[in-house]
């Protein structure tokens, strides 16, 4: 109810400024008349955009993409007399980014998509701007009471609608992690670390000799025009032009098929990309979530492996990754936002566990699509889970908002043990090297914390310091972090705000730390 009382509410007070400032260009006989107009313009566009997503995001990508780009056209045309400059800029727009993807590497640049993810953002912006403009010309019809004598009241709800659409993209262009995502994949016989961030791009790099192997995705057209820039151009200057590029690559996984490895990569859109990690070839593109794709989970069911995936439309969807063919959908839709995943074993049975905004983890059968159990309630939603084996017993850890670090027992939902530090948690993994087994969490600003999870104490802290050293170190802000290789080859990898992908060599790091800290 309020996502639809306060767009009516900010339009009306658009329309009483320019009935107050113009009184010739919009002309009203009372209050109720132009309030029925505000109803009108902002019910009638948050439907029409609502709608228009939920019946994009059931047809294949393809289609979406043609249709998006269609309907963008037809709106522009429809708000002038004509071909006007509204449509022409338009066409400017949607055909530059066709071209710089082509210069780019045709087919290699658009991967698993028909357009890239910059054509659908173009035609989303002209139908936000369009939309609520050509809701006001109707509704200006409709209305008793209302005459305008120029359509440049609806040009400024449509600006409203699309500049604040600009401004927050660029505010999040500028605060959001370069990375939101790190995980171990195995390639060419080697675990090497896939990880995945702004710009469309996932990335695969080798932790031992700290080089970046190959890139999968499109790196954005509008924005990185590397196509078309001289080579000399800075690196400094693309990055931030792949920064401002739209999407976040929010999750990666590796899931084993009859092919071979793949690597599944969600976010941005509303798909989850399958690629080849050895050769960066796009396998599969599966739709069907009708909003952002936070989490991704390989699923062992039987004899076959499959792929769960999680995100803001509460749906968890089971998919085949060998044919991208989905198996089964779990939990109802719109309810709770899905943000981590993970499989725990449980009374002989492997089951899924989510993390959701709510605060709570819920543990489903993934066969059965069946809510098992429900454990507790942390403040501030849940940001990451995983399993962590304590005494030959596996365990549920859960990271949340409210910076606390729950371990649970999945088998009765109890809650063993915590430990708090007042600040965000958003990255958490197990650290297993010489036979010993901790949980390590990190988030804003307060280095990595291994906690001992059988004795209930701090094994330690990584990348502590003054204030100064936390907001200006790369480990002072994560959002996503795994370990990759064993013995004198374990790394702990860091994906967050800091431009590169950051690692930890385990060893060395582990001797360096105090002895335990106490109970928690």
């Amino acid at each position: 109810m309020v996502r639809l009382i306060l767009p009516v509410a900010a339009t009306l007070l658009v329309l009483i400024a320019v009935r107050w400032s113009q009184p010739e260009a919009l002309r009203v006989d009372g209050f109720w008349p132009l309030a029925a107009l505000a109803v009108v313009t902002a019910l009638g566009s948050a439907l029409t955009l609502g709608l228009s997503r939920v019946a994009f995001s059931r047809t294949a990508p393809w289609i979406r993409g043609f249709l998006s780009t269609a309907v963008a056209f037809v709106l522009l045309a429809s708000f002038t007399d004509g071909p006007g400059p509204a449509a022409v800029i338009g066409g400017i727009l949607v055909a530059l980014a066709v071209l710089f993807s082509l210069l780019r590497g045709g087919g290699r640049a658009l991967r698993a998509e028909p357009f890239p993810p910059d054509v659908l953002g173009v035609a989303r912006l002209a139908a936000r701007f369009v939309v609520p403009a050509a809701w006001y010309l109707a509704a200006v019809q409709v209305v008793p009471g209302v005459q305008s004598a120029h359509r440049w009241p609806g040009v400024l709800l449509g600006g409203l609608v699309a500049g604040g659409t600009l401004v927050a993209g660029t505010v999040l262009g500028w605060t959001r992690p370069w990375h939101a995502c790190v995980t171990p994949v195995l390639v060419d016989g080697s675990v090497r670390a896939a990880y995945g961030g702004i710009g469309h791009l996932v990335g695969i790099g080798d932790p031992s000799t700290g080089e970046h192997l190959r890139v999968m995705g499109s790196g954005g057209v509008l924005a990185d025009l590397s196509g078309l820039l001289p080579d000399s151009l800075p690196d400094a200057f693309r990055r931030q032009l792949d920064r401002l590029t739209p999407g976040l690559v929010r999750a990666a996984c590796a899931v084993e098929t009859p092919r071979g490895v793949l690597l599944a990569s969600a976010g941005y859109g509303d798909a989850v990309h399958l690629w080849d990690p050895e050769t960066g070839r796009a396998v599969h593109a599966l739709a069907g979530h009708l909003g952002a794709v936070n989490a991704l989970c390989a699923v062992p069911v039987g004899d076959t492996v499959l792929l769960a995936s999680g995100g803001d439309d509460g749906r968890i969807r089971i998919w085949e990754p060998a044919t991208g063919r989905q198996v089964r959908v779990v939990g109802p839709r719109g309810r709770w936002v899905v943000r981590a995943m993970c499989t725990v074993p449980v009374d002989g049975r492997i089951l899924l566990a989510a993390g959701y905004a709510d605060g709570t983890v819920r543990l489903w059968d993934p066969v059965e699509r069946q809510l098992v159990r429900h454990l507790g309630a942390q403040r501030g939603g849940v940001n990451a889970v995983c399993a962590v084996t304590v005494d030959g017993a596996t365990r549920l850890a859960s990271a949340a908002g409210d910076g606390t670090v729950v371990l649970w027992d999945p088998d009765t939902g109890e809650r063993l043990g915590s430990f708090d530090d007042e600040s965000p948690r958003y990255g958490l993994c197990t650290v297993e090297l010489d036979g010993e087994v901790l949980l390590a969490a990190a988030g804003d600003g307060v280095g990595i914390t291994l906690w001992d999870p059988a004795s209930g104490t701090r094994r330690g802290s990584l990348g502590t310091g003054s204030l100064l050293t936390m907001l200006l170190s790369p480990t002072g802000w994560i959002r996503s972090m795994c370990q990759v290789g064993d013995g004198d080859d374990a790394f702990l990898m860091l994906a967050g705000y800091d431009r590169a992908v950051e690692q930890i060599r385990l060893r060395p790091a582990l001797r360096s730390l105090a002895a335990p800290e106490g109970a928690s």
